[in-house]
């Protein structure tokens, strides 16, 4: 009875979390402060990911930036469509996934920015979240 106990209190865990026995807390704010954190990870570790170097899910990642500047007039819609659609596949705690592309900054023009907004609906949590991300010049994203 204890491990069903301990399991309900750690699912919204990521499996690698729980693997490597990170402990969850049990207050509703430390759940949704540890949720969100690993919400995070999985984005970060999902959208850095190279298209066609996962063998069981060749979609995982992101479009190179070079490959979607070479199709596409607009190459910020093409990245924000290609983030969005990675964020719907592969982190299944997020629904209702919107992706706007941020204005250009002038002063770092190789760097771009990203809104998401997403519904939580997971276990008893069901919440609306927003992330920025970055684009960098190196083609890494970075949440905050």
């Amino acid at each position: 009875m204890a491990g069903i106990l301990s399991w309900r209190r750690e699912r919204s865990a990521s499996l690698f979390d729980r693997i490597q026995g990170q402990r969850i807390g049990t207050s509703r704010r430390s759940r949704i402060n540890d949720l969100l954190l690993s919400i995070k990870q999985n984005l970060n570790q999902t959208l850095n990911a190279h298209p066609g170097a996962c063998q069981s899910a060749p979609e995982l990642g992101v479009t190179d930036l070079n490959d979607a500047t070479a199709t596409a007039s607009d190459f910020r819609k093409v990245i924000e469509g290609a983030v969005q659609q990675c964020i719907v596949r592969y982190e299944p705690r997020l629904s209702q996934v919107r992706v706007q592309a941020g204005q250009i900054d002038d002063s770092d023009p190789l760097t771009l920015n990203f809104h998401i907004v997403a519904r939580i609906d997971f276990d008893d949590m069901d919440d609306v979240v927003e992330f920025n991300i970055q684009l960098d010049s190196q083609q890494h994203y970075h949440l905050s």
